[in-house]
């Protein structure tokens, strides 16, 4: 081994080496962020999954709202024609007791 190769070979294991760590450090890099994405993935598989869910619970209480304002609207019909029969009854009433009279 010759003069220049001593010099020199130190410095190449060295730079290999910091090489090796860098891309150690790459790899374990790439590594986080496969993993992060991942993550992520199932937080918006998660969220997509709690927004249905929620539709689903939205959709079925706007049906029950639905069905109870139509009762309502209903027995309010039925409640305005039984009273307009008993205005119907009293004025027939009234008739008849001012034609006694």
């Amino acid at each position: 081994m010759g003069n220049d190769e001593m010099t020199t070979q130190p410095t190449i294991d060295t730079l290999l080496a910091r090489l090796d760590e860098w891309g150690t450090k790459f790899t374990d890099g790439l590594s986080e962020l496969r993993t992060g994405q991942d993550e992520l993935r199932k937080g918006q598989d998660e969220l997509r999954k709690g927004q249905e869910q929620l539709r689903n619970d939205l959709n079925t209480g706007l049906h029950r709202v639905e069905r109870k304002i139509q009762i309502l609207n209903d027995d309010h019909l039925t409640t305005n024609a039984d009273v307009r029969g008993l205005e119907v009854r009293l004025e027939k009433l009234e008739s008849a007791s001012l034609v006694k009279s």
